[in-house]
């Protein structure tokens, strides 16, 4: 899933709208919709915690998505496209010292 989708599922699950969620998290609503819609690289590791804190969500999960879809739109760019979202989600477990 892309990281914009994942976001957009997860405030409307929280029933917030792009201006709530930007508030609870000092971010301009503009930002929250460029990330919603694919138009912004997926968020930082200190943006992805203050999003998942203003959704009631675990941090680490919000983060390894944006992850994910960092790390992808980077293979891609250099060339590997055969890469699944499964194996960088492994690979972020290993880095985070689950595996």
């Amino acid at each position: 899933m892309r990281f914009g989708a994942y976001l957009k599922g997860l405030r409307l699950k929280a029933k917030l709208t792009q201006l709530d969620l930007a508030r609870k998290c000092g971010l301009s609503d503009a930002y929250v919709n460029r990330l919603e819609t694919q138009s912004a690289e997926p968020p930082t590791r200190k943006v992805c915690y203050c999003l998942a804190r203003a959704l009631g969500l675990d941090g680490k999960q919000v983060w390894k998505q944006a992850f994910i879809a960092r790390l992808e739109k980077r293979l891609k760019k250099e060339g590997f496209k055969g890469i699944r979202s499964e194996e960088i989600g492994d690979f972020f477990e290993t880095l985070n010292g689950k595996q």
